[in-house]
């Protein structure tokens, strides 16, 4: 198919028309599409210079079945990893755990989430959840009006649920069908709107209880080991000086955050580390020093296997 500016390959299942019959159901859980339209390769960008061994990344737009996404490191649990794309998450049946560098969250029937690009996170679809998750590269957001939130935004579908369904449907028919950017840009402009008046975000939080004590020993420590990153203490010193043990507080840890002490503290070293690389001139070399890393192959593993790429490529992506 040809559009404006060259060829443009298209793949996407059926869509219905708008006149199809739906089973009688709540509109927001009607079985997503698929679609994926690929820009020519004069928009193409690159996320590095070409001398590396990445590729250039074709700009993209894709809807998705909320059960076929996942996302996060290959360990386990797997931990959270940065994508390329702005992510909309929106669960109609079911759960689906997102978990960022310093909070998980439990979404259910009804709640969205927004995800810019370059934000860490994993996800991980609970059995039978379904749903939906667009995937937009940057580049196709660059003209939208108003635009796409700059940070994590949460809400819920609520009232709109139909209204904000069909915009994402007639987003994914107007990119196999005409895949034209003046009309993609009209599109994304409304999903933006309707972002903007989404329902406030329920609180899936449990009643306060007994845990409240090990939470504020949890951000105690925190505190503590966002302090000390480079200091080379060990947990168990960190523990004494809060007046506990070392198993007290990985069992705090665990029931507040899912994660043990020392992967908190891995995590607080991984996020300084990507802030001095965005915010400062310093070399990896003398960022691995100053947070207490063993040396700058330390950083380097523990960066690519948490983000996918080495600290260089990731501070030439983010500036």
């Amino acid at each position: 198919m040809k559009g404006q500016g060259g060829d443009i390959d298209v793949t996407a299942a059926h869509v219905p028309d708008a006149g199809t019959h739906v089973p009688r159901r709540d509109e927001s859980q009607v079985a997503p599409v698929q679609a994926r339209i690929v820009l020519p390769d004069a928009m193409a960008v690159r996320v590095v210079p070409a001398s590396r061994r990445f590729a250039p990344r074709a700009a993209s737009l894709r809807l998705l079945p909320l059960a076929a996404f996942s996302w996060g490191s290959r360990s386990l649990p797997a931990q959270p990893r940065t994508r390329p794309e702005h992510v909309l998450v929106w669960v109609t049946e079911g759960r689906m755990r997102l978990d960022f560098p310093r909070r998980s969250v439990v979404m259910e029937p009804g709640d969205i989430r927004y995800i810019p690009a370059g934000t860490a996170f994993a996800a991980k679809p609970q059995q039978g959840a379904q749903g939906h998750v667009l995937l937009v590269s940057p580049e196709l957001t660059t003209e939208v009006d108003p635009p796409l939130p700059a940070s994590l935004t949460a809400g819920c579908a609520g009232k709109g649920a139909a209204a904000l369904l069909g915009t994402l449907r007639e987003l994914v028919e107007e990119a196999t069908n005409a895949p034209d950017r003046k009309a993609l840009n009209c599109h994304l402009n409304l999903l933006s709107l309707r972002l903007t008046r989404l329902d406030p975000a329920p609180d899936h939080r449990p009643a306060a209880g007994p845990a409240l004590p090990d939470r504020s020993l949890v951000e105690q420590f925190l505190t503590l080991a966002a302090a000390e990153l480079g200091n080379c203490r060990t947990l168990a010193d960190q523990a004494q000086d809060l007046g506990t043990t070392l198993t007290q507080l990985d069992r705090a840890c665990i029931e507040a955050k899912g994660r043990r002490a020392v992967e908190l503290m891995h995590e607080l070293r991984l996020e300084r580390a990507a802030e001095m690389l965005r915010h400062t001139d310093r070399t990896p070399a003398r960022i691995a020093q100053e947070l207490g890393y063993a040396s700058q192959t330390h950083l380097t593993r523990a960066f690519v296997d948490a983000t996918g790429r080495t600290p260089e490529a990731y501070r030439l992506q983010m500036r």
